[in-house]
Parts: C-alpha cells; sequence; structure tokens
C-alpha cells in the first residue's frame, strides 16, 4: 500500500512541516496563500462568477493570479492556478465550497509547496508527512495520495480577463416591455442613421433625456448615446424593437451592461477593475465592449432635437446642479434578511439572562477568553472578539465567542468592526471600506445594529471591558491564623526535638 504523503493536523499543534502553515484562532493550519487548481478556463470563470455573487471581487483581486500551469511527469496536461492571499478558516471555508461546486480542488501553503485543505477526515487541515523539495517546479501542489508539480508557462491579467469576457444572454423575461420594468435609468445606444428617429420618440413621449455622441471602435461616424431618466417600460421596449438601437443598463457609474444579457462576473462586485475616466458599454448582440476614453458630456434632449416649421418646443424641466438635487439620489441605509451565512463574531446577552452568561463563561477556553471584550449596554451585555478591527492572528480575533456562547443573539462582521444580527445584512449592499465611512467610525471603534428599523450604536475602544476582567470576582485574602508558640527554652530551633 502506497504511503500517504500527507498528515492530519492535531489539535493544538504548533509546529508543521509545511512551510508556511500556522494555526489560526481555531487552531486550523492555514498558510499565507491559497491555491485553487482548475482544468479549465470555463472553471475558472464559474469561480470567479459564484465568488462575485457573494462577496466583493476587490479584495480579492488585490492578491490573485491567474497562471496556466503545466503538469510534469506522466500525462502531462495544462491546469489552471488561481493564487491569493490566505486570512483565515473562516474566509477559506467557503472559498472551499464554490471551489467544490466547480469541480476543482483547494490547497493552502506558502512558496511553491502546498497542501489540501481541510475536510471531514481532518478538521484541523493536512501536513506535509515527509519534508517536499520543489525541484525546479514552480508550484508543487500535495494531496494525500499525489503531488502535482507545475510549471508556469503563462499569466493571465484578472482585469484583462473580466473585460474579455462575453455577455450571456439572460434567462429573465427578454420579451415585451416586462423586460424593461424596475428600470431607473437606461442608456440608448443609437447607431448613425437613427440618431434623429430615437431623439424624435422620446421627445414625443416627453422623456427626460440627454445625449451625446459617441466614436465606437473604428466606424467612420459617431453612434448617439441617449441617457433615459425614469423611464416607462413601453417606451424602452419601443426603441429596443428598431434595428440597430440597444438599450443598455448601467450597473455603476462607468460600466453598462446590455439589458437581455449579463456578464459572468457581477461587475457590481468588481468596481477596483475599472479605473480612471474610462467608461465600459458591454454589448450583448454586437459580443463586443466599447472603450470610452472619458465619460460622456450629456447635452439635454431639448438641445438636440431639430424643430420644423413654427413650433415652439415646450420647456424642458432642468434640475440644478446643486446639492439639494444631489440629496434626491441618495438612499437610506437598512437592514434585511439574509440567507447568507456568516461565522459569528460576538454575542448579544439581555439582562436576563446575564446569570446564566456567568455560567457559561466557565466553558471559554483561556486564549478565546483573553482575546474577548465586554461591553454593558442599556438593553443587555455585547461580548465580542477585540481583534476585530486588527490584524486576523489566533491572539486577537476571538473568532468562537459567538459560536461557543448558545445565550443571546448572534451577532455577525459584515465590513471590518461592523455588526449586524445574525440573518440579516446591510442593504443596498455596498463595499465594506465604504460602510464604515458612511458610518464614520474612526480606526478603534466598532458600530452596532441591535435591530433592523433602529439606528446602528457606537462602541468606544475605551469603553469596552476585556472578558476576562469584567466577570471575575475580586479574590479578599484572609488574615492567616498563626500559633503562639513559647520559645523553646533550651538551644536549638522550634522544630529541634533531637
Amino acid at each position: 500500500m502506497a504511503q500517504a504523503l500527507l498528515e492530519p493536523v492535531a489539535a493544538g499543534q504548533v509546529r508543521f512541516r509545511a512551510p508556511g502553515l500556522a494555526p489560526d484562532a481555531r487552531g486550523v493550519a492555514v498558510g499565507a496563500e491559497v491555491l485553487v487548481v482548475l482544468s479549465t478556463m470555463e472553471r475558472v470563470v464559474a469561480f470567479l462568477g459564484a465568488y462575485s455573487q457573494e462577496s466583493s471581487l476587490d479584495h480579492l483581486l488585490t492578491t490573485l493570479t491567474i497562471e496556466r500551469g503545466r503538469r510534469g511527469g506522466p500525462g502531462g496536461g495544462h491546469e489552471m492556478l488561481l493564487r491569493f492571499s490566505a486570512g483565515d478558516s473562516h474566509a477559506v471555508d467557503p472559498l472551499a465550497r464554490l471551489c467544490a461546486a466547480v469541480r476543482g480542488r483547494l490547497y493552502t501553503g506558502a512558496g511553491a509547496v502546498f497542501v489540501r485543505w481541510r475536510d471531514r477526515r481532518s478538521p484541523f487541515g493536512y501536513d506535509l508527512a515527509e519534508l517536499v523539495s520543489a525541484d525546479g517546479a514552480d508550484v508543487v501542489a500535495v494531496d494525500e495520495a499525489f503531488s502535482a508539480r507545475y510549471r508556469i508557462v503563462d499569466r493571465i491579467d484578472p482585469v484583462d480577463l473580466i473585460l474579455r469576457l462575453e455577455l450571456r444572454p439572460d434567462p429573465g423575461p427578454r420579451e415585451g416591455p416586462a423586460a424593461f420594468e424596475g428600470l431607473d435609468r437606461v442608456l440608448v445606444l443609437a447607431a448613425p442613421g437613427l440618431r434623429e428617429r430615437a431623439l424624435s420618440y422620446l421627445w414625443r413621449v416627453r422623456a427626460d433625456f440627454a445625449g451625446c455622441g459617441v466614436r465606437l471602435g473604428d466606424d467612420e461616424r459617431d453612434a448617439t448615446l441617449l441617457r433615459v431618466r425614469r423611464p416607462e417600460a413601453r417606451w424602452v421596449w419601443s426603441l429596443h424593437r428598431i434595428p440597430g438601437v440597444e438599450i443598455l443598463r448601467p450597473v455603476s457609474g462607468r460600466v453598462a451592461v446590455e439589458v437581455g444579457f449579463r456578464h459572468p462576473i457581477d461587475l457590481r462586485s468588481a468596481a477596483g477593475c475599472f479605473v480612471g475616466d474610462e467608461v465600459l458599454l458591454f454589448r450583448g448582440h454586437a459580443r463586443r465592449v466599447e472603450r470610452l476614453s472619458e465619460p460622456p458630456r450629456f447635452v439635454e434632449g431639448r438641445h438636440l432635437v431639430r424643430a420644423e416649421g413654427a413650433a415652439t418646443l415646450p420647456e424642458a424641466a432642468v434640475e440644478p446642479a446643486s446639492t439639494g438635487a444631489l440629496e434626491a439620489l441618495r438612499v437610506e441605509l437598512r437592514l434585511r434578511r439574509s440567507e447568507r451565512r456568516r461565522e459569528p463574531r460576538g454575542v448579544w446577552v439581555p439582562w436576563e439572562q446575564a446569570e446564566l452568561l456567568r455560567r457559561l463563561v466557565y466553558l471559554v477556553p483561556p486564549d478565546v477568553l483573553a482575546a474577548s471584550a465586554l461591553a454593558p449596554l442599556a438593553d443587555g451585555l455585547v461580548v465580542l472578539g477585540t481583534g476585530l478591527l486588527g490584524a486576523r492572528s489566533a491572539a486577537t480575533l476571538a473568532l468562537s465567542t459567538g459560536s461557543l456562547l448558545p445565550v443571546g443573539r448572534r451577532l455577525c462582521e459584515v465590513a471590518p468592526g461592523v455588526l449586524v444580527p445574525d440573518g440579516y445584512e446591510p442593504w443596498p449592499r455596498v463595499r465594506p471600506e465604504l460602510l464604515r465611512e458612511l458610518l464614520g467610525l474612526p480606526a478603534d471603534e466598532h458600530a452596532l445594529f441591535l435591530q433592523p428599523d433602529a439606528p446602528p450604536l457606537r462602541l468606544p475602544a475605551e469603553r469596552l471591558l476585556p472578558l476576562d476582567a469584567a466577570t471575575m470576582a475580586a479574590i479578599v485574602p484572609e488574615d492567616a491564623d498563626w500559633a503562639e508558640v513559647e520559645a523553646p527554652a533550651r538551644e536549638g530551633g522550634l522544630l529541634d526535638y533531637g
């Protein structure tokens, strides 16, 4: 029987043969990097698409590298290697689920050597049974029964990959006005010969629109790009039926996707890919991406429509470019129910259950107890990890506080230092950095949403009490009882009876 290349990590193990492995707060062996091995580029796109639906790609793209590696040894072949920095087991476990869904393999490690990620047979991860040398290979992925050695032959820029992907037909309603309902704003891209027809139609239906000319690719004449605010579905449907007219839905300030199609990646979670002033128009029927070097400078529709005869054009409503106009665009951040699973980072305990909390403190491991904090509020007690805003280390995170205490209501972290009740998420879904900015939190403060319809609470760092010190009662030593002993009459010590 062949000897296994890996061995399970034991609970409390701190020394490993695999380079770069270290235990996190739960004792799981995690390396500095994560390696995802996928057989084809289609599965790479599927993995990134699934990840963008659950988390922001901006954080992943800062360290992500996509490489094509040639496997050495018999059989050879090429496989796609995705490498990026790892945090702790709480961050890597969702990746393992997504990786299994696209039939990939997940490893952890550092440098050139990676070992298989943990599973049910080894909940604390795997370590090398014997030392493994790269021996000239760029990447070595070690599994239980085999090891794969790869030589990197090509590297792919993740941003270029996202921009090269073609749109896919949207499985939603694609026929009739129903396909255009619920859109607050659309962009209408008209071919050069259809400018007057599109403008005159929007003017007749009294739409709130503006337009400008844009040069697409190598076209000799400019196409017309129109911005229509608060459109009615029947208007957009009528324009959509004109050959040469495309309807696009803005997904961000500088990205728009043709209605009836969707990008394999959720572009809302990849805002960091699009830097500078460039504007991208993803066209489904044309199967291309139009890149405008700068944002379009729209002109109001009443200046674009050509007057015929002596008729006087009615005055169009003009919104002043002032702070008051921008206030109308602002939306209120609120909480909504979510099916997304998150690891508890704290727990809220009402005062009625404080006695039960006091008894459960005996069950908390010493390292978790030392790295936890207590916030006594008017409505109850909040127990959380003191490392929520700091480095992801076993000494500071205390991630198991919420899961170890079976009392009260669990709290989950949706952004660094921002806690919400388990089963809820902020809506609209904004970037974690923007959420902290909207809440106006300094670097050492937390924000807590206790109720979906209540404003958040600010938890200053100086008001947090160490959980171990706050729950331990003071010990008052009693005076010792001294025996009254007379000095011995003869020479010798007190206990000298010889």
